[in-house]
């Protein structure tokens, strides 16, 4: 027997569909903490300064969603203040991003040799490092001057020169991954986990004066093309 089809009902239930719908509220963007705002366009110049950093330490749990609202409001806010810092926050969330992009960097000097290496049965190839670069990845995870690399993660190396393979395979990981330095000092075998910076401008401009203010200068105009370019990227298309 054939069901017939009780139009009631089905009027019933669209009008419940209808009603539920109703009750569906879109997701609003994210917004700027309205305290924050106000912060930002307070009379008193450390106020302000509080605000904008206080500013910052929220868009940065929530990078992303931030950078567009910081970006819209650079463009909209009334208040020049507020447009300026609002801008200055987005340029360090930028800039962080800026940081993680690139090729690895662990910031050492380096020359082949071959040393006895405890557990090998003969000698092989290894890294001195003739000096390690001031605050960078190694100096900050403890590499020593005259320290041997005898390998990198799981890797070491036996007929070939170890600094090109080594520098290369460096080259290939990001900023802010991790690697292990089998290190020899004194006699004895360390690990050493070492956090990757961000490959500089020197590295790979042997013009380039390696004066300290010559290579902050190159960084900086480095990292201001960045965000010129990612302003650009975000700026309506006409």
């Amino acid at each position: 027997m054939r069901r017939q089809f009780n139009f009631a009902q089905t009027g019933h239930l669209a009008w419940i569909i209808v009603m539920l719908a109703g009750l569906v509220v879109p997701a609003r963007c994210l917004e700027i903490p309205a305290n924050a705002l106000e912060g930002l366009r307070a009379e008193e110049f450390r106020t302000r300064e509080l605000a904008q950093t206080r500013l910052l330490a929220w868009a940065r749990e929530r990078p992303q969603a931030a950078m567009d609202e910081l970006f819209r409001v650079s463009r909209t806010a009334d208040d020049p203040e507020v447009r300026e810092r609002c801008l200055a926050v987005l340029r360090e969330l930028v800039n962080d991003e800026y940081l993680k992009e690139g090729e690895g960097y662990i910031g050492i000097r380096m020359q082949d040799e071959v040393a006895n290496v405890p557990g090998d049965l003969k000698p092989r190839n290894v890294i001195r490092v003739v000096q390690v670069v001031a605050d960078s990845a190694a100096h900050e995870a403890g590499v020593q001057l005259n320290d041997l690399i005898a390998g990198l993660d799981d890797k070491v190396w036996h007929g070939e020169a170890a600094s090109l393979p080594f520098s290369n395979r460096i080259r290939q990981f990001k900023p802010g991954n991790r690697v292990t330095l089998r290190i020899l000092r004194n006699g004895e075998l360390i690990d050493l986990t070492v956090k990757l910076g961000r490959r500089p401008l020197i590295a790979d401009n042997p013009f380039l004066d390696e004066r300290q203010q010559d290579l902050a200068a190159a960084e900086r105009a480095a990292r201001d093309a960045y965000f010129r370019r990612w302003l650009e990227r975000r700026k309506p298309k006409d």
